[in-house]
């Protein structure tokens, strides 16, 4: 098996063990819903708005991870059933191709049924709907040519057409209320999608049509984002909402905090080597990569803090060359700003370092010689390289209680990367090299954490 398809079948495996967990998620979900239990009596808003960062790992056309923003809007039924719309939209997109490619466009329209609790609340989501790709190729005949008497068709297989697919967002939501008016909230969910049959145009001994069946696939996507309760419940004259005590307790900032969250960082890829000369301006597109981590934080005073992260990227693979393997990411720094009872706004700034297990790196030279001719040729080690990285951003946290906090973090991670080397039989010496270069790559981190 050839390392892409391997390394391919390794991310399909790592998705399917990642739709288990979301069954796994919804059927503990449906199980609090039936659970006995005090769950808050109030009446909850009629209706929310909210707004979203969303990651959709896409299995087909190949594996691809897309990062987009969108809304939704919910309507609570009652205090355990709600209906809502949720649109995202993903603009990087796919590779164009005969395959669903493009930006992407996204609905979902279903139902949310779980348990409300006084500061959070869990739920399981059923919704349909569909995702759309704008850019997916379709192979047409726009005419006859004759060749040796013969007649063969003329194709045109550069039209672009918008694609539409089924989908089902099945998964978990918990959502955390630090407000009588806002609402923090976390989404887990096998997209299911259904790609319809089409033709495709092959070359073979004639260039001709074949049917592609239609199939099913699944899709992990996480959702984390705010969102605002309008014609909320009448406030009971304590802060909070009617039927709920108010917060009591120590209001001092604990010393320490120590958390756990999801991460995606989309990398602005450093210049790609080829087996001739460097192409100053050739870059790879984008590439999103997801990954997990935990934090350490000690509050200095209530505005500054020393925080070190840890992230690792289980998926990634290629970037450009030299910035191979899976990815282990550390920052250390300052995280500075306001804070209030409910919530603070901060800025961080941490350096600390990228690190790739298994790139290629130019450790030393050895001539070669053939015939009267004197060649250099390079040689290459495969292992762990890692580079200086600074992360510079913004950060939100939301106090639903005195001992946990709900933090969203987006920032510019700035890697430098080091000079890159790769072989090639068309100079002399054989090796090709880049300079030394610095990229700024968008990172988004939604999480939780422990306060004592």
């Amino acid at each position: 098996m050839s390392p892409s398809l391997r390394q391919e079948r390794d991310v399909i495996e790592h998705l399917e063990l990642m739709s288990r967990f979301v069954a796994f998620l919804f059927g503990v979900t449906l199980l609090l819903v039936c659970a006995p239990g005090q769950a808050q009596q109030t009446e909850p808003a009629k209706l929310e708005i909210g707004a979203q960062f969303s990651s959709l790992t896409l299995a087909e056309p190949g594996v691809k991870r897309e990062v987009g923003i969108g809304g939704r809007l919910t309507y609570n039924l009652t205090e355990n059933l709600a209906i809502e719309a949720e649109g995202n939209y993903f603009p990087s997109g796919s590779t164009k191709g005969f395959t669903p490619g493009g930006s992407v466009l996204q609905g979902q329209f279903g139902l949310k049924a779980g348990k409300r609790w006084q500061k959070f609340g869990v739920f399981a989501k059923a919704r349909p709907g569909f995702v759309s790709f704008d850019g997916t190729y379709r192979a047409r005949v726009i005419g006859t040519t004759t060749i040796n008497g013969m007649q063969f068709p003329v194709f045109d297989y550069d039209h672009l057409i918008r694609t539409t697919h089924f989908s089902m967002d099945l998964g978990g939501v918990v959502e955390a209320y630090p407000s009588r008016r806002v609402i923090v909230r976390f989404d887990a969910g096998d997209t299911i999608i259904r790609y319809g049959s089409y033709d495709e145009l092959v070359f073979s001994n004639i260039a001709e049509f074949v049917r592609v069946p239609a199939r099913t696939t699944h899709n992990f996507q996480f959702s984390a984002g705010v969102g605002f309760r309008l014609l909320a419940p009448k406030d009971d004259g304590q802060g909070g909402m009617r039927g709920q005590a108010a917060t009591t307790g120590d209001d001092s900032t604990p010393r320490f905090e120590v958390g756990a969250h999801l991460t995606s960082l989309t990398f602005n890829a450093p210049r790609e080597l080829v087996t001739l000369p460097v192409i100053p301006s050739g870059r790879n597109s984008p590439q999103t990569e997801t990954g997990l981590g935990g934090r350490f934080t000690f509050n200095l005073n209530d505005a500054i803090g020393l925080e070190s992260v840890i992230n690792y990227f289980p998926t990634t693979d290629a970037i450009a060359a030299g910035v191979t393997g899976r990815l282990l990411q550390g920052q250390f720094g300052v995280k500075a700003g306001k804070r209030f009872k409910r919530f603070g706004f901060f800025g961080k700034a941490r350096p600390g370092f990228v690190s790739f297990d298994r790139s290629v790196n130019l450790v030393g030279t050895r001539p070669f010689n053939i015939g009267e001719f004197r060649f250099i040729v390079g040689v290459f080690e495969t292992g762990r390289r890692t580079f200086f990285a600074n992360d510079l951003g913004g950060v939100l946290e939301f106090y639903p209680s005195r001992r946990w906090a709900l933090r969203f973090d987006a920032g510019d991670t700035m890697i430098h990367y080091g000079k890159r080397s790769i072989r090639t039989f068309s100079l002399n010496p054989a090796f090709v090299s880049a300079p030394p270069e610095k990229r700024h790559n968008f990172q988004f981190t939604s999480g939780f954490s422990f306060r004592f």
